[in-house]
């Protein structure tokens, strides 16, 4: 992680050089967790504002303080250590940016509408067979995550895999301007954010800007089935290959199928087979573009394979949990749109079982879409060869709509929250109805809080939830 002093970085930060100077490793912003030694960067949000703890900070072991010249200093801090800047937020991102330009390292940034963290460990997995590798620790991918992030990378990191997210235009022009990446990857282009963005189009405007940030000899990693992004212009001197399952894929895949909760599949054109312990087509994509990063950098393709045979993936992401001999957990509940509820359901249809429990809630930020969107992932479910729909939240009743308008007879209920789901899914699990292996899916946006929904059913037991 970063090791410098305050006047090594008032260079960097275009501010003036400190009259108290010292040595610090890391930086923070938590000053509840600050490590000792570190830099505390304080951050205003809307209900908080850091600069009230940055004596807890000095406390708990900062060793010094950024602080927003736009601001009093009280007399307390003013022979402490410390840079006035001029925005504390900008003053993160440009140390992580002067940082980054100081390390000998290739970046790799991803981004989608799904699977960017599940393919940020795909690629962190077969890159480690041959280079010193870091990526995004969690989900840490926004204006604020990516800076620190980066502020971590360890001086002996040789490539950094970067998760970058975004809510509107211009964001991920910005983290990139941060991170310089050296290849971008573009998992899909979805509906997630459609409610701020207005359209699919724009989602695909926003996404392409980590294309648009690449220099001459960098390579764009993009999918092969997307039309909105086939007229966005790419930088002169990047290589763009596309990765898919149709013929015009550069790097793709044939033979998918699935066994003992193992997704196969044959890797193109080098022909390799390929074992990945996560289930779903989607998830053979997202493996597909960690293998094509690994062809780029010219990690030896058998080597990175057979790393993939024992990848672990960042929780709730397709995650098969054995509750019982007679009921299989699928906990996909980490977050939710469209596009990836229509993967999960893929899996659950063709996953080996005799009983299939659906249990969905709310898809976020999807604005005046949202009702359709809804309903149409009911429509999905009811096609997905499910018994059971358990539909979660405030636009449940689209969801059941669309499911009994395509299976008139098919249980379908609707709940406003958890409390009222669990006894309705242990009724259902008690059912005469209910026979065999049985499969329960687990799916909705994060502030749905379903974790604790799949903590109940983890536990479940003789019939009953704890």
């Amino acid at each position: 992680m970063i090791q410098s002093t305050l006047s090594e970085i008032a260079s960097g930060l275009l501010v003036d050089v400190p009259s108290h100077d010292v040595s610090f490793v890391g930086v923070g912003t938590d000053s509840r967790t600050i490590d000792r030694g570190s830099l505390y960067i304080p951050l205003r949000g809307e209900y908080f504002d850091g600069h009230d703890f940055v004596r807890a900070a000095l406390q708990n072991g900062a060793a010094g303080f950024l602080w927003d010249r736009t601001v009093a200093l009280p007399d307390e801090f003013v022979s402490m250590p410390h840079l006035l800047v001029q925005d504390t937020l900008a003053a993160l991102q440009s140390l992580a940016q002067w940082y980054r330009r100081a390390l000998p390292v290739n970046v790799v940034a991803i981004t989608g509408s799904n699977g960017k963290t599940s393919t940020k460990d795909l690629v962190a997995c077969v890159l480690s067979v041959h280079f010193t590798t870091y990526k995004t620790d969690g989900n840490l991918n926004n204006h604020i995550g990516l800076p620190l992030s980066i502020l971590r990378l360890p001086k002996d990191t040789q490539i950094a895999v970067l998760e970058m997210g975004m809510n509107s235009l211009g964001e991920i022009k910005r983290l990139c301007e941060i991170a310089q990446p050296d290849i971008g990857v573009i998992t899909n282009i979805g509906e997630a954010h459609i409610g701020r963005l207005g359209s699919r189009a724009n989602i695909a405007r926003a996404k392409w800007e980590l294309i648009e940030s690449l220099g001459s000899g960098a390579l764009a990693i993009v999918p092969d089935d997307e039309p909105l992004i086939e007229q966005l212009s790419v930088p002169y001197g990047v290589s763009v290959w596309r990765f898919g399952e149709s013929a015009r894929a550069d790097v793709g895949f044939t033979n998918y199928g699935v066994r003992d909760s193992a997704s196969l599949f044959t890797l193109l054109p080098e022909g390799l087979h390929v074992k990945l312990p996560v289930l779903g087509k989607h998830q053979v994509c997202n493996a597909v573009c960690a293998l094509a990063v690994a062809k780029f950098l010219g990690v030896d393709l058998t080597l990175a394979t057979a790393a993939l045979e024992s990848v672990s993936l960042t929780k709730m992401r397709m995650e098969i949990v054995s509750v019982s001999d007679e009921i299989t957990l699928i906990n996909d509940a980490y977050n939710a749109a469209p596009s990836s509820t229509y993967a999960a359901l893929d899996v659950l249809k063709n996953l080996p079982g005799d009983y299939r429990i659906a249990v969905l809630g709310d898809m976020m930020e999807l604005g005046q879409e949202s009702e359709r969107l809804h309903e149409e992932v009911g429509i999905a479910t009811a096609r997905s060869g499910v018994n059971v729909l358990l539909a979660v939240g405030q636009f449940a009743d689209q969801m059941v709509k669309g499911a009994v308008g395509v299976q008139p007879h098919m249980e379908a209920l609707a709940v406003q929250g958890i409390a009222e789901a669990q006894p309705i899914l242990q009724s259902w699990l008690q059912s005469e109805n209910r026979k065999g292996k049985t499969l329960i899916l687990v799916k909705a946006s994060r502030s749905m809080k379903f974790e604790q929904l799949v903590k109940q059913i983890v536990a479940y037991d003789s019939g009953h939830f704890e």
